[in-house]
């Protein structure tokens, strides 16, 4: 297959990469430190890094990573710029400092795609296509596009796209759901129109400032005052809101274009068990480490390790901290972690006091 998007012309393409946010749902591995989207997972290596090379394949007129200053060490990528936001304000602001970048850069006939740089895609090449097909329902129709990822079961974790009418190779949006419960859920997939809510977008640059404009005022003109005159007051004074709930949820005008290819968002340790090779007995993992009876579980160490006689756990060790738990209740782990750290926090500020 050839290195570029078909029927896409590069020219035209703009490609803006999101990084953010602290993984608590994958501590140890993952640290406020040291971000998801950075951290080595084992013979994936980093999902930063298979992002960037999924951009470079579609060879777009630009690139840009769009995060925090405290990010820019990380985001050192062939082929991609460092766009440091003022401070984080969510993927709503970050949407719109890369479209008012986007739109100095190749003007308002050119198409921003919008990807989440710590998202797992098992095939590069159907990923190049979906993204063609995306661009093609887009400017054809002007219209701001999501991919929608095909559901395997009641997932909770993931908000859902539901489609309507179709509209050339998608489907105009019918509506966004917000992360269902596992009754709603079901409900949904029995329907036969859902799909789940990727976070990967495309806009037609012209059409994102309109519509932003018309549903989030304030928030591209506070984007451009940050880009245009290093002015970060407006920047720091937006409210923190995703680009889902600011814009893609009132926009009359979203399509949905099925993705062609494997997904997760590895925003648990389920789900990065699911993706990694796994041994005859399904364990997975990483590190200098003895297996014995072991099976279905998610073994990580950064120092020799001995597991023995378990059975479906996640055993997760490194300087940061260590983690054993159920796997299949491993999606659950934030709110112990966050009372863990300020535990941390207590005893590090009594032992200060004294």
């Amino acid at each position: 297959m050839a290195n570029t998007v078909k029927s896409v012309n590069s020219d035209e393409l703009y490609v803006a990469v999101l990084a953010g946010g602290s993984g608590t749902r994958l501590w140890p591995l993952s640290t406020s430190a040291r971000p998801k989207p950075f951290v080595s997972l084992g013979p994936l290596g980093s999902l930063y890094s298979a992002t960037a090379r999924r951009v470079r394949r579609l060879r777009p007129s630009g690139a840009v990573t769009i995060g925090s200053p405290a990010l820019a060490r990380w985001c050192r990528a062939k082929g991609l710029t460092y766009l440091a936001e003022p401070a984080p304000r969510n993927t709503a602001a970050a949407v719109a400092l890369a479209g008012a970048d986007a739109l100095r850069r190749m003007g308002p006939d050119g198409l921003l795609l919008v990807l989440p740089a710590d998202h797992h895609v098992g095939d590069p090449g159907r990923f190049a296509l979906t993204v063609a097909r995306l661009a093609r329902v887009c400017k054809a129709h002007r219209v701001l596009g999501v991919m929608g990822i095909r559901p395997t079961g009641p997932e909770t974790a993931y908000g859902y796209i539901e489609s309507g009418d179709p509209l050339g190779e998608g489907f105009r949006l019918r509506r966004f759901v917000e992360k269902p419960d596992r009754e709603k859920a079901q409900a949904l997939l029995a329907e036969g129109r859902a799909s789940w809510n990727s976070g990967m977008f495309l806009f037609p640059v012209g059409r994102l400032r309109e519509e932003m404009g018309l549903h989030c005022p304030g928030v591209w003109e506070a984007s451009e005052a940050w880009l245009e005159r290093g002015d970060p007051r407006p920047y720091l004074a937006l409210p923190s809101i995703s680009v889902d709930y600011a814009l893609m949820e009132k926009s009359a005008g979203v399509a949905m274009v099925p993705a062609d290819f494997s997904w997760s968002d590895v925003g648990t340790y389920p789900s990065l068990h699911r993706i990694l090779p796994r041994d005859p007995e399904g364990n997975a993992g990483w590190g200098p480490r003895r297996v014995e009876n072991c099976s279905d579980c998610l073994l990580i160490t950064d120092r020799p390790a001995l597991f023995k006689d378990l059975r479906g756990m996640a055993v997760i060790r490194t300087r940061e901290g260590s983690l054993a738990v159920p796997l299949d209740g491993a999606d659950g782990i934030r709110s112990g972690v966050e009372a863990l750290q300020e535990d941390v926090r207590s005893r590090e500020r009594t032992s200060v006091r004294w």
